[in-house]
């Protein structure tokens, strides 16, 4: 029992450091964001352009390599991730300029798309039914460890050592837990479940030699005539659609993504631009939605545990709560004493925004049968990154032309309120 318990807690640390280590580089710059944008010269639409190319590159690739995620084994997996983290970083620590900076951004993008599909095949293999909803919202919450890590550490790391350095540091972490997994993580990833024999074996194992041969031998003609028989057969029928339930938690994550993702990359800069926060304590408004965030995963992951819970429910609640948090943020520029916003904004934006993930997920996993699992993922991925990737160019861009966030916030906010209707509509037709 304690052994059991042992391999799980060491699974659970392999797929929450998995979700963790890609998105770092992306949470660490916007938490350096003042310091990368001084040092680079950069405008601010430049600055959004390297999460979008993150996320652009990961919603590209996001299907075919879900499905690479049904048939790689773990250990594979995680030196392509971890790897591509650590060698993206390694990149931007070393980047003369912009051009580099790009470079290496794409490759964060291709490090860390796998990790949803990934995971979410590894808790389908390994995880009982009854706790694979938790073990989701856990594994999740490894994006918002990763993230308060940043926003708490960076600034910091940066303003003593210069964000560069900081950035390398990050790499010693990323291989550290990339051996941790390499000897921990079950490597019978694309094999038939652990526990399970093969069809053709019999019960010890294997079938005696002369039995084998004889039934080659009187099978010999019949396999010719199948043989014969195949070449004019036809091909077998192609793959069945994917659920339109999956592609509505497609649509719902990319909605709730673009505001999600805009709010990572641009809070920092906003507290310090807008409000007049120093470079320390903007860079904690994203360590306090990451708190809350890691909270909200696990307890929304706990509710979809429930046999009659209703994703779109949910979604529609959620995304409510991020549109409050979108309001806040328009309303705090306004006056001196709404400064104070910000901090409610970051709750409501953790509690709500960040947690959309773990529904989305959780019921495209129920959606589909297990050999379907990365491909579904891999579809709600897609939009989840889509969403990702518009948010901080959009917001970004219209920060530049109109030198003010206000315009920025009003569009994710439509974008929540789009969602809540989204859900609301699916549900509504359900019902019929």
């Amino acid at each position: 029992m304690s052994r059991d318990r042992g391999a799980g807690a060491h699974l659970m640390l392999v797929l929450t450091a998995t979700m963790a280590v890609g998105p770092l580089l992306t949470h660490s710059l916007s938490a350096m964001s003042p310091l990368v944008i001084q040092d680079l010269q950069l405008t601010e639409t430049q600055f959004g352009l390297l999460a979008t190319t993150t996320f652009l590159v990961a919603a590209l690739t996001a299907v075919r390599t879900g499905r690479w995620a049904d048939r790689l084994t773990a250990r594979t997996l995680l030196v392509v991730m971890f790897g591509g983290a650590a060698l993206a970083m390694l990149l931007t620590a070393a980047a003369p300029g912009y051009t580099v900076l790009l470079l290496a951004m794409v490759l964060s993008g291709l490090g860390q798309v796998m990790a949803n599909p990934a995971t979410n095949r590894l808790i389908r293999l390994h995880v009982p039914a009854a706790r694979r909803a938790s073990w989701l919202g856990i594994k999740q919450a490894g994006v918002q460890a990763s993230q308060l890590v940043a926003g708490l550490t960076f600034p910091a790391l940066g303003l003593l050592l210069g964000w560069r350095t900081a950035v390398l540091v990050a790499v010693g972490v990323v291989l550290l837990l990339l051996a941790h997994g390499w000897w921990t993580v079950p490597d019978n990833h694309a094999g038939t479940p652990a526990g399970r024999p093969p069809r053709t074996a019999s019960r010890s194992g294997t079938a005696p030699r002369s039995r084998t041969r004889a039934a080659l031998t009187s099978w010999a003609p019949l396999r010719s005539r199948a043989a014969r028989r195949s070449r004019s057969a036809p091909a077998p029928p192609s793959r069945p659609p994917m659920p339109g339930v999956v592609r509505a938690y497609a649509a719902a994550a990319a909605l709730t993504g673009l505001g999600a993702q805009a709010a990572n990359v641009y809070l920092p800069l906003y507290a310090h631009r807008e409000l007049g926060l120093d470079v320390v304590t903007a860079g904690a408004t994203v360590s306090v939605s990451a708190l809350v965030g890691i909270a909200s995963r696990v307890l929304w992951a706990r509710v979809m545990d429930r046999p009659r819970a209703d994703g779109f429910v949910l979604l529609a609640g959620m995304a409510l709560g991020a549109a409050a948090s979108a309001v806040l943020l328009i309303l705090a520029p306004l006056h001196p004493g709404l400064a104070w916003a910000v901090w409610p904004a970051a709750v409501l934006h953790g509690g709500a925004a960040l947690a959309v993930s773990v529904v989305v997920m959780s019921g495209a996993m129920r959606a589909v049968p297990a050999e379907r699992v990365g491909a579904s993922t891999g579809v709600v991925t897609m939009g989840l990154y889509g969403g990702f990737c518009a948010g901080p160019l959009v917001l970004g861009g219209l920060l530049q032309l109109t030198g003010s966030f206000a315009v920025g916030w009003a569009v994710v906010l439509a974008g929540y309120l789009a969602c809540a209707g989204l859900a609301v509509l699916v549900r509504s037709r359900a019902r019929r």
